[in-house]
């Protein structure tokens, strides 16, 4: 059977028995090492955002929200950046629904994070809507929102290596922010997760590291797509030393498990000076202009860096930390 002709009509009857577990598991393995081969074809992404968005749990957040969030897989081993870019947005006065999950390819999840600052990860979806409304950030749990996912979990570990179910987080945001900030660790991928957005009423900006980070990366450029209006433009390229941020190396990003990447975003919360601090403020320019809260890139780095220095993105963690 050849993937590419299939309808997203036909790929979302097809998603549709696989989570209904009408499948056997073996079908099922077959059929995602297949699109892994045919290199997830758009059809496939559109299909199945359509079937685990009509079946998810959903959240109301208020007009003009975001979310910032990565595919995850790069395998770079990072600190968590869209993590504290989130903390730092909020601060700023944009609500975001940061939508995650427990670390998968890396020692240090979203979900690992907030965890480890004392965050409660909550279930309670007028809980979450309260910390939006009040608190100007809320995380959404994954697995709590996602539960028609859970029959695939077992397939998915047992073949240990990324299928289509790894891109498609980012797109099934239980709040349907208006913005997101996408990061995908495959420009392959790009046009696709694209494609999806092009279909709502949402904009993105849907990025990709040159040295395969799920973020605007420091180490390199990134290329940059954006969609708006159901429009995808032209593809760009962010050049960090153009915003006057020095390149830095893949070591000086390095994380560790959720103590340690915890312990580096509350310094650079206090005013630590690093890579870290740099890589999260181009991040955060890149979300705020996406927001409409800065008309250009520079106005969002200078908002970013006295957001931190004040002392605004620290407030917003202890906050939630109640």
């Amino acid at each position: 059977m050849n993937l590419s002709n299939i309808s997203p009509q036909e790929f979302e009857k097809i998603f549709s028995e696989i989570i209904e577990g009408k499948i056997d598991p073996d079908s099922v393995k077959k059929f995602l090492l297949d699109l892994n081969s045919e290199n997830l074809p758009s059809n496939a992404f559109i299909g199945a955002v359509s079937v685990l968005k009509s079946k998810m749990k959903k959240i109301s957040a208020p007009e003009n929200s975001i979310d910032v969030c990565g595919t995850g897989g790069d395998k770079l081993g990072t600190l968590n950046i869209s993590t504290a870019v989130c903390f730092v947005v909020a601060a700023c006065g944009v609500t975001v629904a940061k939508h995650g999950n427990k670390a998968i390819s890396s020692q240090s999840g979203s979900a690992d994070i907030f965890a480890e600052l004392g965050i409660k990860i909550s279930a309670d979806i007028s809980e979450i809507e309260k910390n939006l409304r009040e608190k100007n950030l809320c995380f959404l749990f994954a697995p709590f929102f996602h539960e028609a996912l859970k029959n695939v979990g077992e397939i998915r570990k047992s073949l240990g290596i990324p299928t289509i179910f790894n891109f498609l987080g980012p797109l099934l945001n239980p709040a349907n922010t208006s913005s997101q900030l996408i990061g995908t660790s495959r420009y392959d991928t790009m046009q696709k997760i694209a494609a999806v957005i092009k279909e709502t009423e949402n904009k993105a900006y849907i990025v990709h590291g040159f040295d395969g980070m799920d973020e605007i990366t420091l180490t390199a450029n990134s290329y940059l797509l954006r969609v708006e209006n159901g429009k995808i433009f032209e593809e760009e390229i962010i050049d960090p030393e153009k915003f006057g941020l020095k390149k830095v190396t893949l070591e000086s990003l390095k994380g560790a498990d959720s103590k340690h990447n915890a312990q580096k975003l509350l310094a650079l919360f206090e005013g630590e000076k690093s890579a870290y601090r740099d890589i999260v403020i181009l991040n955060s320019a890149f979300a705020l202009k996406l927001a409409g809260k800065v008309e250009e890139i520079v106005d969002g780095i200078e908002l970013s860096k006295s957001i931190i220095d004040c002392g605004d993105a620290k407030k917003v963690l202890k906050n939630l930390q109640k």
